[in-house]
């Protein structure tokens, strides 16, 4: 009896696969629901976050010395010429707390020359008061830049960082976009900014940390960072004492989603509180570190 169930239920199976075959019964989908096939979107969101915490990395450096290209001992514009060989550098031009009234004089001129023929990006420096200062200044002295200084963008500092002065950058942003939608806008608030800055938006890159070392490692960014790509993200980190610290820096900030940083043993401990006005004394390591991470990071 077993024997003869064996091979009525074989006939059957065979009679069931040729008809497959030839197309008269067609053979149910299996669907695999084992949580070793996951979703495709979470592998999608999986290449996206993965992609964003590999972004290059660019040095945004505050490049607030004078160019005195007469002097080649002294010259500090040429170091940041030659780094730019190695790393995607964007340089902030800052005269006098912008651009001094009036066009580049002629050591600006050769300083911007010297930049711009080595591939290095210039924004100009203009300063907002929190979104206190007089929105026709602050237009006063973008038109300068981007009538005279040959410029790829904008460094919006002294930035707001919540609701309340949303509509002011807004304007700003619109005025800039309105001369070339080329023209990069960053804003500096140096800390955290409201989400909606990213999003109405008010500017391309936004550094939402800029502070010495000892904050920076304690420094957790926004939760809404990780909807967003590293290049809209920058860091000025000052008072990180020797090369170490600079290399401890850079290795979170490559596994983080920023796209711009810089670093520097300068600090607020001198003479005239700023930590801009001087390359590190570990420039060249730095330069060098982050092209090891960018290479890495393919």
């Amino acid at each position: 009896m077993r024997l003869r169930w064996l091979l009525a239920t074989s006939f059957i199976l065979i009679c069931w696969i040729n008809l497959a075959v030839i197309g008269i019964v067609k053979p149910k989908k299996v669907i695999i629901t084992s949580n070793l096939f996951p979703h495709h979107s979470w592998k999608a969101e999986q290449k996206v976050s993965r992609a964003k915490r590999q972004a290059k990395l660019n040095i945004l450096i505050p490049l607030y010395i004078y160019p005195n290209w007469y002097d080649r001992d002294k010259y500090i514009w040429k170091q940041v010429v030659v780094a730019a060989k190695k790393v995607p550098i964007t340089a902030i031009v800052n005269p006098n707390n912008g651009p001094n009234g009036a066009p580049p004089n002629v050591d600006y001129q050769q300083g911007i020359r010297d930049l711009r023929q080595a591939g290095v990006r210039i924004v100009g420096y203009v300063h907002s008061n929190y979104g206190k200062r007089n929105l026709k200044l602050v237009k006063a002295d973008i038109d300068l830049y981007i009538k005279h200084f040959n410029i790829d963008g904008i460094f919006v500092d002294e930035t707001a960082s919540s609701k309340n002065q949303l509509d002011y950058y807004h304007k700003i942003y619109q005025h800039i976009k309105s001369q070339a939608k080329s023209l990069e806008v960053i804003i500096n608030p140096g800390t955290d900014v409201d989400e909606s800055y990213l999003k109405k938006p008010v500017a391309d890159v936004a550094v939402i940390f800029e502070n010495n070392r000892k904050v920076w490692n304690k420094y957790q960014p926004p939760i809404y960072q990780q909807n967003y790509s590293a290049p809209q993200f920058a860091a000025l980190v000052h008072t990180a004492a020797n090369s170490n610290m600079m290399k401890g820096i850079l290795d979170r900030v490559a596994s983080s989603n920023f796209g711009y940083i810089y670093i520097t043993n300068d600090s607020t401990n001198t003479p005239n509180n700023n930590p801009w006005d001087s390359l590190p004394s570990y420039w060249q390591s730095e330069v060098d570190y982050i092209a090891i991470l960018n290479e890495k990071l393919g």
